[in-house]
């Protein structure tokens, strides 16, 4: 893989500061969204600066106060602690993931920090203290997807989370239908719902690599990773048929709150993080940008799951080409089942494919 790539070299990639101007056209300056919403589903948020949270500013990037605490009991804001105390081998603490992936998503402070989707109105939620779920914060997930569709009016999910099918157990089974059920849910009110497709090969080399759910449910968007050399940085060996698009994934700069000694410590990292987590908030932005842009035909001719699929179908005709294969395992080449690198622009100014021809993909309940 690439070391010391360019800063904000993901941002170039997928074309996200071309898309936003052409928006900013379309809607206005101020980024009238019209309701457009991602519910972000992850360890919480903090109040990292480049979310300009009041009472330093009354145009924030995140809205905590929409979201929900799965978490910590009587808890009513998703606020991240960063302090979790005893963790289980199984689901390892990732305290102050909601804080980086959310950043990467929606950061909002002109020359610090800047995110893919600068004003996107993005609700933060609390689900988990792990990117792995187990069977709890698996069915926390399903109740955040249900409650950000019907009470906080969210149009995309972003999961940059997920549940390793080698971990199985009986409880994580019966959460997975669970899940399997909101996703259904989503999908059939032409919800976009966006996940991680994982690293597990890297993580455990003796494990095989399978896309992680939801990604992997045929009705989400499951994100593959790439590099700054836009080379696929994370690969599976199995199913790998089920990631739609590929998005940067490795060295992205990102802003990070640190717990040290009772002071939390709010920083931007130049040396980046990685891992598909980074991928999924890219394609998430990408989802609401085009959920915006096109919103009068989408509302004229594509309802239901037939936006989904629209949606799904136009990663792949904009697609930028995949230049090549970096995993460390080899044995695969490019992807063969049309998809590319997310292009933000190219989705813009894309054509909408014709509803009449829009394929129902299978229901999520029971495919796991």
């Amino acid at each position: 893989m690439p070391v010391n790539a360019p800063a904000n070299w993901n941002i170039g990639a997928v074309k996200a500061r071309e898309a936003m101007d052409r928006l900013r056209v379309a809607i206005g300056p101020n980024g009238d969204w019209a309701g457009v919403t991602i519910a972000h589903l992850d360890t919480g948020y903090t109040s990292h600066h480049v979310f300009r949270l009041p009472p330093d500013s009354d145009q924030p990037a995140i809205y905590p106060q929409l979201g929900r605490n799965y978490v910590d009991a009587g808890a009513m804001l998703p606020l991240d602690p960063l302090n979790y105390g005893d963790t289980s081998f199984i689901e390892p603490a990732f305290p102050g993931h909601g804080t980086r992936t959310g950043g990467v998503l929606a950061g909002n402070l002109p020359g610090t920090f800047v995110g893919v989707g600068p004003t996107i109105p993005v609700v933060p939620y609390r689900i988990t203290n792990s990117i792995i779920l187990g069977p709890q914060s698996t069915q926390n997930a399903a109740l955040a997807i249900v409650d950000a569709i019907d009470r906080a009016g969210a149009d995309v999910i972003s999961m940059s989370l997920g549940v390793q099918s080698v971990f199985e157990s009986a409880a994580t089974r019966t959460a997975m239908k669970q899940l399997g059920r909101a996703i259904d849910y989503a999908y059939e009110q032409g919800k976009i719902v966006v996940a991680a497709g994982g690293q597990s090969r890297q993580s455990a080399p003796d494990v095989l690599g399978f896309v992680a759910y939801p990604a992997a449910f045929s009705r989400a968007i499951g994100v593959g990773g790439i590099d700054s050399a836009l080379k696929i940085c994370f690969d599976y060996d199995n199913n790998r048929n089920k990631i739609d698009v590929w998005a940067p994934s490795d060295e992205i700069v990102r802003p990070n709150a640190v717990l040290a000694q009772g002071t939390v410590n709010y920083i931007v990292d130049p040396f980046g993080g990685d891992g598909t987590s980074y991928g999924t908030v890219h394609v998430a932005a990408a989802a609401a940008m085009w959920l915006r842009y096109h919103a009068d035909k989408l509302d004229q001719s594509y309802e239901g799951w037939k936006r989904v699929e629209a949606f799904r179908a136009m990663l792949k005709t904009t697609a930028q080409k995949v230049a090549g294969n970096n995993t460390p395992f080899g044995g695969h080449g490019l992807p063969t089942n049309g998809t590319g690198i997310v292009d933000c622009d190219g989705l813009l100014t894309g054509k909408l494919p014709d509803p009449a021809k829009l394929k129902k993909a299978t229901a999520a309940e029971g495919e796991h």
